[in-house]
């Protein structure tokens, strides 16, 4: 009896080319309040920050990119976050595919967005109940995920979501004129264990390996005057809500894009 391989899952080639595409459009007005133009149903060119809008309204030329379009508006999008919503997806989309991911690693991608989305409150439980802008909740997201990964058994589902998120914090920051990876490397440098404090080994001999505390990023990029500072004195905060569902739409379009077997 031959044994049956795994699937290596990939998307149809011109939607993938279309959402690759949107991407960029996403990224270069990522936080950086530059306007995109695009024209609608009627043909009247129009300007707007919301790529939303542009999911919504767009009426373009290119074929490609009208096919992302229409999966994108399979769902409900969420009120805001939806360039972030772009840039997570196509980066999922791409390092799942670079890495070979099979149908059980895709499902695993899936739960760790699940997982994402439930962990949210306990990250904005470390400032007040508030989430902290500049990408950091996204940030703050990778060792939890990591490690929820490897209790699923599956590296190849949270090298694929380390990635992406980070991909975040790299087009944000290069957006707004910065060095993305040299941005990263100092805020990685500058952010907490995030499973313990360590301001608490210098008062406790020992720490519960199970304490509900969680670390939280919180030193950000400041796309004002491109620093990296405490972004808790900052005025930048995103809605608990708006992050859930950038990270629930995602999960939502990921299994339509996988699930397309051909394209005219």
């Amino acid at each position: 009896m031959l044994k049956r391989m795994p699937r290596t899952i990939t998307a149809e080639q011109s939607l993938k080319s279309g959402l690759f595409k949107l991407r960029d459009i996403a990224a270069c007005a990522y936080g950086n309040g530059k306007w995109i133009q695009y024209r609608d149903a009627a043909g009247t060119c129009k300007l707007t920050m919301s790529m939303g809008e542009i999911v919504k309204n767009a009426s373009l030329e290119d074929v490609e990119a009208s096919k992302a379009l229409a999966v994108l508006s399979t769902g409900t999008l969420p009120e805001n976050g939806v360039k972030s919503m772009v840039i997570l997806l196509v980066s999922l989309l791409e390092k799942a595919e670079n890495l070979g991911c099979t149908e059980a690693d895709v499902n695993a991608v899936y739960a760790l967005l699940e997982y994402a989305a439930e962990y949210l409150p306990t990250i904005a439980k470390e400032n007040g109940g508030e989430l902290l802008g500049s990408v950091l909740p996204y940030m703050t997201l990778i060792k939890p995920l990591n490690k929820r990964a490897r209790e699923l058994g599956n590296e190849r589902a949270a090298a694929t979501m380390e990635y992406a998120l980070t991909t975040l914090l790299l087009t944000f920051t290069e957006a707004n004129g910065a060095n993305g990876y040299g941005v990263y490397e100092r805020m990685k440098a500058l952010a907490p264990n995030q499973f313990f404090s360590l301001n608490q080994v210098g008062i406790e001999r020992s720490i519960s390996v199970d304490s509900p505390y969680t670390d939280i990023w919180t030193m950000g990029f400041d796309p004002i005057d491109g620093t990296i500072k405490d972004c808790r004195d900052m005025a930048y905060r995103d809605k608990e809500e708006d992050v859930r569902n950038v990270l629930l739409t995602v999960k939502n379009a990921l299994q339509v894009i996988w699930n397309i077997a051909a394209s005219l």
